[in-house]
């Protein structure tokens, strides 16, 4: 009679092993809390504060990023952006968000986020917004919110809203 080989032993403990193991998340944003999602998928990674990419901006530029904020205001008639804030050390840390397809695309940022915690998908990059603009965004935001004229800003692909 043939005993079974090192093969076959080392097989049924891998089999072993993966039945022990915890499963893994079905979708990647599984491990980020509960709430709305809108846009795209929720990619895995490091989930950053406005106050770390406020403290060396170049270093996070162009890249893909997951970003945690408070929302300050957001456009009320076509949902097409939103300004985050958050204290950082030198004090308030401010940044505007805008969808990748722009204004009139497949998503909107709520009307109703102001007040609440977000993480947003997306890129990081400096932006000027010119006087015209920012007093037209400005008009879209309640309340009297100011906008920043030269900022850094995320180009979205996805934004959670925290429950």
């Amino acid at each position: 009679m043939k005993r079974p080989g090192l093969a076959c032993c080392l097989s049924l403990l891998l089999l072993a092993c993966r039945a022990a193991a915890p499963a893994a998340p079905d979708s990647p944003g599984d491990a980020l809390p509960a709430g709305e999602r809108i846009g795209t998928p929720l990619e895995p990674r490091a989930v950053h504060t406005l106050a770390e990419l406020s403290a060396a901006p170049e270093s996070f530029r162009d890249r893909t990023l997951l970003v945690e904020a408070t929302v300050e205001a957001v456009c009320q008639k076509a949902g097409c952006w939103m300004k985050l804030g958050d204290a950082g050390a030198d004090g308030a840390v401010t940044a505007m968000v805008r969808w990748e397809e722009g204004c009139g695309g497949r998503y909107v940022f709520p009307a109703d986020a102001v007040g609440r915690r977000v993480i947003v998908q997306g890129s990081w990059y400096p932006k000027s917004i010119s006087e015209e603009d920012a007093l037209h965004i400005e008009e879209e935001a309640a309340d009297g919110v100011a906008i920043p004229r030269e900022t850094w800003e995320l180009n979205a692909s996805a934004i959670l809203v925290r429950d």
